[in-house]
């Protein structure tokens, strides 16, 4: 089950969009997926599901996203 808020720092802007797309890919895909320059010339891409259910752990095992 993917739930919860992923976030991947310092992606390259070549690679920023094969990024989103690989998180939009999962099934469920997720709610909301932005990225935004972080000032270093590289991104950070957040990928959002909804939130997790109580005693849970969230994770993107088996995920197109790493």
């Amino acid at each position: 089950m993917v739930c919860g808020t992923f976030t991947r720092t310092k992606v390259p802007a070549a690679d920023v969009q094969n990024v989103i797309d690989a998180y939009k890919e999962n099934d469920p895909p997720p709610t909301s997926v932005i990225s935004k320059a972080d000032g270093a010339g590289t991104f950070t891409v957040v990928a959002t599901w909804p939130d997790c259910p109580a005693n849970t752990t969230h994770s993107l095992a088996g995920s197109k996203a790493r």
